[in-house]
């Protein structure tokens, strides 16, 4: 590796290495069932864990069987008739203060969604969860949590984020069987060499790729992409009218509303020039530019929990701060609730 792609890779090696602390209880309810009481038994009534941004719920849950819940049960022998009772990665589910948490979400994500706001500027950490093992909460979250369900979510959508950036989802469908493996793999377990090395193929660097003009004039080299694959997600005026009324309740992830553009790298209004953060937000929620201003300087726009400037070119987060799936996740809230 030469020194150029040493400089490349260190932000993004520091991106994948952030984790969030978690803190998690088993539901009483479930404790009840599985140990015939609410207290667990000594020193297992809380478990600790660092989760990385970039992962996701059902890729935690081995680690989680392995190093807490089966050692307190076969410390505590279980209850008469639950002692050999298995507990299904597909029926585990994670709850913050009465919200079961979306397991198809980046953890970083969900954290920025719903701490941001509730923390009023201070960080609730350790993360404090409640871990359930039983009555998953159909028609709340999407059935079928487990590892594989996992894996296959988030192929497609590593597809449909190449099908934004390139036009086809060519390639990702090249991808040899033993490539996809070792990318879900680097993810699940999560590796960054075993990741990223794939990673490149799917979304080359942008010393690899020409502007598709030039491209197609000159030939050679690989085509830049056509567009930024990004999500935003902003609570309804419901939620900040409730936020409103009551500054201390905590966001309700049911009332975001989820916007996806396929964002072109430059402005066409303004001269070819980068396409910003907030030229992006006008584009996917239809704000024009006369009412745009005074609606983006009155939030903040967080990305990997990093509340990025508005005129931040949306070229430079797609290549510094993706998540796994290669979309950018961009969270906005107000700025008189975060700051």
């Amino acid at each position: 590796m030469d020194i150029r792609e040493a400089e490349m890779k260190a932000p993004l090696q520091r991106v994948w290495d952030g984790m969030i602390p978690i803190e998690l209880q088993l539901a009483a309810a479930d404790a009840i069932e599985l140990l015939a009481s609410a207290v667990l038994p000594e020193p297992f009534q809380t478990f600790y864990l660092l989760v990385p941004r970039v992962s996701y719920f059902p890729f935690i849950t081995q680690k989680i069987k392995e190093w807490w819940l089966n050692p307190m049960f076969a410390l505590s022998g279980g209850v008469p008739g639950h002692r050999n009772a298995e507990i299904k990665d597909a029926d585990i589910w994670f709850e913050y203060r009465g919200q079961p948490l979306k397991w198809h979400y980046p953890v970083g994500l969900l954290y920025d969604m719903l701490v941001a706001r509730g923390s009023r500027g201070e960080p609730e950490l350790p993360w404090a969860l409640t871990l359930h093992v039983r009555k998953f909460p159909v028609g709340k979250l999407v059935a079928g949590s487990g590892v594989q369900n996992m894996r296959d979510m988030f192929m497609a959508m590593i597809k449909e984020s190449d099908f934004i950036r390139n036009g086809s989802t060519k390639r990702v469908m090249d991808l040899s069987k033993d490539d996809q493996m070792q990318f879900l793999d680097g993810l699940q377990k999560h590796e960054f060499e075993k990741y990223s090395a794939i990673h490149a193929i799917i979304v080359p660097s942008p010393n690899d790729v020409r502007p598709m003009t030039a491209a197609a004039k000159n030939g050679g080299g690989r085509p830049g992409p056509k567009a930024i694959p990004l999500k935003f997600y902003m609570e309804t005026a419901g939620a900040e009218e409730s936020a409103a009324k009551d500054p201390a309740a905590l966001p309700d992830i049911n009332m975001f509303h989820v916007s996806q553009f396929p964002v072109p790298l430059t402005n066409k209004d303004k001269e070819g020039e980068p396409t910003t953060v907030a030229d992006a937000f006008r584009l996917c929620y239809e704000i024009s530019d006369q009412g745009g201003d005074a609606f983006v300087t009155s939030r903040a726009c967080l990305s990997q929990g990093i509340a990025v400037p508005w005129e931040t070119p949306i070229s430079w987060l797609a290549e510094n701060l993706y998540y796994a799936d290669c979309f950018l996740h961009l969270v906005v809230v107000e700025v008189s609730e975060r700051i």
